[in-house]
């Protein structure tokens, strides 16, 4: 068997294995999709109460409210493997998957995959309510850029994830920093209203992470939102982040695994 096929065997097992978890809850399938239309019907009514001078209309805002969500939903799904690998060491399950031939850090990366695919899913859905029930503008001639571009936004959520779990395995808490990260990402990164809007002091916290880039992308691809560069620059920037990131986070889960071992402290909890 060649490295490669015991790679892929391995990393379909974890994905089986999570489907199987998944299923096992039956109302995580409608629970996701409903929550994100109640979010929808929420900021629908909102946008039509307030008056945004950068918008010309309560549609536009709520356009840029809601692909705002959506991607958000997206990027944030690969961050869930700080909690995962949580579930995993409070299991003593984490030791199995040190001691494999696939390692940690791949099985770490493994377990992104199927929530990553969930969230694909549930935006999809939900951005066929917000077109058919909201009348959201969506462009179809693009939309299907979405994926590649998720794909790739995914991946600088995915690094900060694994410094989230390499976190985990070394202090054995992590989650409150997650929140508190994810919080300030959302507030400066676009989601919700413009980044033009925040002061000078902070606005440039904007232009120095990945996600405000990932997140114009999602708008100009889906709805036809002008971007602040040309669409090539927006791209490789999110690469670039990417291309960074991604291997620091590799190298810190299995900096952090190693300590582990080597203190004794990864089957403690």
């Amino acid at each position: 068997m060649s490295t490669f096929t015991g790679y892929y065997d391995a990393m379909a097992a974890i994905v089986r294995r999570d489907w199987t978890t998944y299923k096992s809850y039956r109302t995580q399938v409608i629970s996701a999709p409903f929550s994100l239309f109640i979010s929808m019907c929420l900021f629908y009514y909102v946008s039509r109460l307030v008056q945004v001078s950068a918008y010309g209309d309560p549609d536009q805002y709520f356009s840029f409210i809601v692909i705002g969500l959506l991607t958000m939903m997206v990027l944030q799904s690969t961050l869930m493997v700080a909690g995962a690998v949580r579930s995993e060491l409070v299991a003593g399950t984490f030791e199995r998957m040190l001691l494999s031939p696939f390692g940690s850090a791949a099985g770490v990366a493994s377990m992104m995959l199927f929530p990553f695919v969930v969230s694909l899913v549930t935006t999809t859905i939900s951005l066929l309510v917000a077109a058919a029930v909201f009348g959201l503008p969506v462009r179809w001639s693009t939309a299907a850029l979405a994926y590649p571009v998720a794909l790739l936004g995914a991946g600088a959520f995915g690094a900060l994830g694994m410094f989230f779990a390499a976190t985990g395995v070394v202090f054995k808490r992590m989650m409150a920093g997650a929140g508190l990260i994810l919080t300030l990402i959302s507030f400066t990164s676009g989601v919700y209203f413009p980044v033009t809007l925040l002061p000078d002091w902070i606005e440039w916290v904007s232009e120095v992470q990945p996600f405000t880039p990932s997140i114009q992308l999602f708008r100009h691809v889906l709805i036809g939102a002008p971007l602040p560069h040309s669409e090539w620059s927006v791209l490789l920037k999110v690469a670039a982040f990417v291309a960074v990131m991604v291997p620091l986070g590799l190298l810190a889960l299995r900096g952090a695994t190693r300590l582990g071992q080597r203190t004794g402290t990864i089957i403690e909890y």
